[in-house]
């Protein structure tokens, strides 16, 4: 059985006592910012450690790119726990799946993707805004 992230999730807001599907509080929305920026921050320092290793034309360690993964994962254990916990935004996955498609939009005219000079794809003439109206109760 394939489960959401957000359904895990929810196991451990369970086992843990944290909020599920309740209307956001000025509390907890700083709570879930908390959380979201504290893991956030940390995923940055692992990466701001793998340029300065690639800088310096080192090879990044292994370890870091395990941390890197790691905190990956803890970045979308925060967000989806924040879907879970909040009413609003418990409709994460089927959001998610939109946006994808909404994204794939974004091909140019020629079916090919159009770049910002830094590498950030762009919206091609044929973009279409994901309706996540429709999700928020």
């Amino acid at each position: 059985m394939n489960k959401t992230r957000e359904e895990i999730i929810t196991q451990f807001h369970q086992a843990f006592g944290q909020e599920i599907n309740v209307e956001p509080t000025i509390k907890l929305l700083k709570f879930r910012r908390t959380l979201i920026e504290e893991e956030t921050k940390e995923l940055f320092a692992d990466i701001d450690t793998a340029i300065a290793h690639l800088e310096k034309r080192k090879e990044v360690p292994k370890e870091l790119y395990i941390n890197m993964l790691k905190e990956l994962s803890d970045v979308q254990v925060v967000i989806s726990g924040t879907s879970v916990a909040l009413k609003p935004l418990r409709k994460l996955d089927e959001a998610f799946k939109r946006v994808f498609e909404s994204n794939m939009s974004k091909l140019g005219a020629d079916g090919k993707p159009i770049y910002r000079e830094d590498g950030k794809v762009l919206k091609g003439p044929n973009y279409v805004e994901p309706d996540l109206s429709e999700l928020i109760d």
